[in-house]
């Protein structure tokens, strides 16, 4: 008999607050999101949630978006001692680490989160972690701000969910 696989997903209210089992009905989905977390908040905890969760098949990343909400743009190391510290913990784990989105926030840049991705991207690499572009759905659709986002410009719409849903779908087939 085959085991069940197992998907971690961890991160911020953007994890949080969505039913991930609803979507991945075929696979034991982890959701691990908490609200208002940072990057340094995430890396301080992975110790915990590997004792916790055991050993995980695929882990899904998104991260970031309370960093660019407190105008912190120094979450990069951060970012890279989390994936791998992740990589580390599980090694035969596919690891996919999410883009950030195309948030509405009025102090950044047009392109800020657009060459953060960059580094992003990068910094994946290095790691050995699938790189998610998950900000590109957003963008290809040109109508990100109304129909994917809530008002506060950082939470999503059915339909931004459903953007993220199907880069992760294409994620899992390609595995």
């Amino acid at each position: 008999m085959q085991k069940e696989k197992r998907i971690l997903f961890l991160g911020d209210s953007l994890i949080e607050f969505f039913d991930w089992q609803k979507c991945f009905r075929n696979v034991q989905v982890l959701n691990r999101g908490r609200a208002g977390e940072t990057v340094n908040e995430l890396l301080m905890r992975v110790p915990s949630e590997v004792a916790a969760v055991g050993d995980m098949d695929m882990i899904i990343i998104m991260i970031g978006a309370n960093n660019l909400a407190m105008e912190d743009y120094s979450f990069l190391r951060d970012y890279e001692k989390l994936l791998f510290k992740l990589r580390q913990a599980f090694p035969a784990a596919h690891i996919g680490a999410c883009s950030l989105l195309p948030f509405q926030f009025p102090w950044l840049a047009a392109d800020a989160v657009k060459r953060l991705n960059d580094v992003l991207r990068s910094l994946s690499e290095n790691a050995k972690v699938d790189y998610l572009d998950v900000y590109a759905g957003f963008i290809a659709a040109g109508e990100a701000e109304q129909i994917c986002f809530q008002a506060d410009g950082v939470h999503l719409t059915e339909k931004g969910y459903g953007r993220w849903i199907e880069v992760l779908r294409e994620y899992f087939t390609v595995l």
